[in-house]
């Protein structure tokens, strides 16, 4: 397979994304997936999800986009309330087919994908959906650890906590920043967790992204206009935390 792109959690933030798409474009990378959550958060669910129809070669279900199809019980109320927003955005009209078009894709995305001998999840290979994978877990539940790696045989990417880095099989978690940003994975199993494009929480408020090479995985930081997707999201009445922990990275 030859190098390719994966982003995660754009969570409707179409200036990100566009940035994205840009580096990606400049890189020569023609292949991008993407490992859920396009809507959620953000202001502009419908134009994300338009432009990952067209540019992704296959998309998996995030706990957003499941959460526009099911109950909210097991989201807090700021995320809860976006995705209620990103609901009435998306939702089909008798009058508007490319709304439905949009619906019906999120709707049918899948919770996995497999390829080259790689496993491709938003949360975990437990629960492919709503499990985090979070960089504490090594050190803090090894069992749940041990239960994950049990079930690879080669590298899993992951996205779904915002946090980039990989889990080795020692369970240990090396963050992706300026200073480590390519990683070789071995032949034995790692988590890898591509960060956020939409919503970075990792103290960097640049979108993330990974092009993958064989067993090279690199890390790619974008800047991108921020204060244009702050004051959108306002704009649309959303929480202004929503919109302030863009400038922060949290």
């Amino acid at each position: 397979m030859t190098a390719f792109a994966l982003i995660s959690d754009l969570h409707s933030n179409m200036e990100a994304l566009t940035a994205v798409f840009e580096r990606i474009d400049a890189l020569g990378v023609q292949r991008v997936c993407c490992l859920g959550d396009v809507v959620g958060y953000g202001a502009e669910p419908e134009p994300c999800v338009r432009l990952v129809m067209r540019r992704c070669a296959w998309t998996l279900m995030g706990n957003h986009d499941y959460g526009l199809f099911h109950d909210l019980r097991d989201f807090n109320p700021l995320a809860a309330d976006a995705i209620l927003y990103s609901r009435r955005k998306l939702q089909p009209r008798w009058f508007a087919s490319r709304r439905r078009q949009a619906w019906e894709f999120l709707r049918g995305l899948p919770e996995r994908v497999e390829e080259g001998g790689r496993l491709f999840v938003h949360g975990s290979p437990r629960d492919p959906i709503m499990e985090y994978v979070l960089k504490s877990d090594g050190f803090l539940e090894p069992d749940k650890m041990r239960s994950i790696f049990g079930q690879l045989e080669g590298p899993c990417f992951v996205g779904h906590t915002h946090w980039p880095g990989v889990h080795d099989t020692s369970f240990r978690f090396t963050q992706a920043n300026d200073d480590h940003a390519v990683f070789e994975l071995g032949d034995g199993p790692a988590v890898v967790n591509v960060g956020s494009v939409g919503q970075p929480r990792d103290g960097d408020p640049r979108a993330c992204f990974v092009v993958v090479d064989g067993k090279v995985v690199e890390y790619h930081r974008v800047n991108y206009d921020f204060r244009k997707t702050q004051a959108k999201i306002l704009a649309a009445g959303l929480h202004p935390a929503l919109a302030d922990r863009l400038a922060r990275g949290r």
